[in-house]
C-alpha cells in the first residue's frame, strides 16, 4: 500500500525533470514571468482547457483584481504570444531536454533492461480552420473535418513502461513522409533501448516501408489490408488460421518488392472476415496454429498503446491557434505530462504494474503536482 505522502513526493520530484526545463523567451522586463506561464500550461493541460480560461482561473485563484468578462486575458494573450515566437527546432530541443531527463530517470530503476516491443502510429489533432494552413493534413473525416495536424508517436508497448519514447510532426502521409518519420523515431527510441519488435497498423503497409525497416534491421509486425491478393491466399488455404511466405510487391513507379511472411487468423468480431498481418521474422510455415494465434494476440495486445494516447490526450489542453509552434509546443507538454505520470507509478509501485488501475490515477496526480517546482 503506498502512502499518500509518498506518492505526492515522488509526484513532485518528478514534476521538477519538466518545468525547469522551458523556456519562452521572455525579456528580462517581461510583463509575466515563466512561473506564471508554467502555472497556467498546467492548468489548462489538466482541465484540457484554452489559454483564455485557465489564466482567468489561475489568477482569480491567487486573488488577481481581472476581468472576468474582459474577451482576452493579457497573461493567456501574452502566453499565446511567447510560443508562437518559438522556432519549432526550439521546441523540439526543449523537449527532448525533458524526455532525456525522465528516461534517464526510468533507466535508474531499471526498467530497460531487456529489449522491449514498440508502437508506432500516427494520431490526428483535429484542424477546423483554413486547409491551407502550414503544417495542417487532410485526414479521414470525423467530427465535422477532414483536417488536422499529425503526429508519429512510438510507445513502449509493456504495460509496466508505456513511455512515449518519441514523437515526429509530420506533413502528410505519403511514403516519403512516413519513411523519414520511423528514421528519426527508430534513431530516437534506440538511444534509450533494444528494439524487440515494430509493430505498425495498415496505415504504413507500403512495400518501401517494409523494404526500410528490414535495412534498419527491425524486426516488424504489420496490419495487412484484406486485399484482392490476400483473399486468393485465403481461399487457396483450406485452414482459416496459417502462415505462409508472401510477397509485398509495387508495380508503378517507384517499384519495389519484398518477401515477408502472411499470418491470418479469423476475426474476433466480423464472422467469415480474416485478421491479417505480414512480419519480416522468419517463421515456419509448417505450424500455422502455434504460430499464427500468438503473434495476432500480440498485436492486438499492441493496441494497448491506444490507452496511452487516451491517457496523453488528458493532458492535452485545448487551442484554436493555425500557429505550428503552439500546436508543437502543447503536444509535446501533454506527452511529458503523461511519461511523468508513468514515471511516478513506476516509482511507487513495487510490482511496476501501470496498467488499468494504476496507484496514482491521473486526478491524484494533479492534485499531488501541487506547487510547480522552479529550477
Amino acid at each position: 500500500m503506498v502512502k499518500p505522502a509518498e506518492a505526492e513526493q515522488v509526484t513532485q520530484a518528478a514534476s521538477s525533470l519538466l518545468f525547469p526545463e522551458l523556456e519562452f523567451g521572455i525579456a528580462p522586463n517581461g510583463t509575466y514571468p515563466s512561473e506564471d506561464f508554467q502555472q497556467v500550461l498546467a492548468r489548462i493541460a489538466f482541465d484540457n482547457e484554452f489559454a483564455n480560461t485557465g489564466a482567468k482561473a489561475y489568477q482569480l485563484a491567487r486573488g488577481d483584481d481581472i476581468s472576468c468578462t474582459a474577451t482576452r486575458n493579457p497573461l493567456a494573450r501574452a502566453l499565446l504570444y511567447h510560443l508562437r515566437g518559438l522556432d519549432a527546432d526550439a521546441v523540439d530541443e526543449q523537449f527532448d531536454h525533458v524526455r532525456e531527463k525522465i528516461l534517464t530517470a526510468a533507466a535508474r530503476n531499471r526498467v530497460f533492461t531487456r529489449p522491449v516491443d514498440i508502437a508506432i502510429d500516427v494520431h490526428d489533432w483535429l484542424y477546423y480552420g483554413d486547409e491551407g494552413t502550414p503544417h495542417v493534413c487532410t485526414t479521414n473525416p470525423s467530427q465535422g473535418t477532414d483536417c488536422a495536424y499529425k503526429f508519429v508517436t512510438a510507445c513502449v508497448v509493456d504495460p509496466s513502461v508505456r513511455f512515449t519514447l518519441a514523437s515526429v510532426a509530420i506533413d502528410g502521409s505519403d511514403t516519403d513522409e512516413l519513411a523519414d518519420a520511423l528514421r528519426q523515431l527508430i534513431s530516437t527510441v534506440r538511444e534509450y533501448v533494444e528494439i524487440n519488435r515494430l509493430y505498425l497498423d495498415r496505415g504504413f503497409y507500403r512495400v518501401h516501408l517494409a523494404l526500410m525497416l528490414e535495412d534498419l534491421g527491425v524486426e516488424f509486425l504489420m496490419r495487412a489490408p484484406q486485399t484482392n491478393k490476400v483473399q486468393r491466399f485465403i481461399d487457396e488455404h483450406d485452414s482459416d488460421t496459417f502462415v505462409t511466405t508472401y510477397e509485398m510487391a509495387r508495380s508503378n513507379p517507384p517499384t519495389g518488392r519484398t518477401t515477408v511472411r502472411l499470418v491470418v487468423v479469423p476475426h474476433r468480431s466480423r464472422g467469415g472476415d480474416h485478421f491479417c498481418l505480414v512480419t519480416n521474422r522468419d517463421l515456419d510455415v509448417g505450424t500455422d496454429v502455434e504460430i499464427a494465434r500468438p503473434l495476432a494476440e500480440a498485436y492486438r495486445r499492441r493496441w494497448g498503446i491506444e490507452t496511452s494516447y487516451r491517457k496523453i490526450t488528458e493532458f492535452l489542453p485545448k487551442t484554436s491557434s493555425p500557429t505550428f509552434s503552439v500546436r508543437l509546443f502543447y503536444f509535446l507538454f501533454a506527452i511529458a505530462l503523461y511519461n511523468l505520470w508513468v514515471l511516478t507509478n513506476l516509482i511507487v509501485t513495487s510490482d511496476r504494474a501501470v496498467e488499468n488501475d494504476p496507484v496514482v490515477p491521473t486526478a491524484l496526480f494533479r492534485v499531488f503536482l501541487g506547487p510547480i517546482p522552479y529550477g
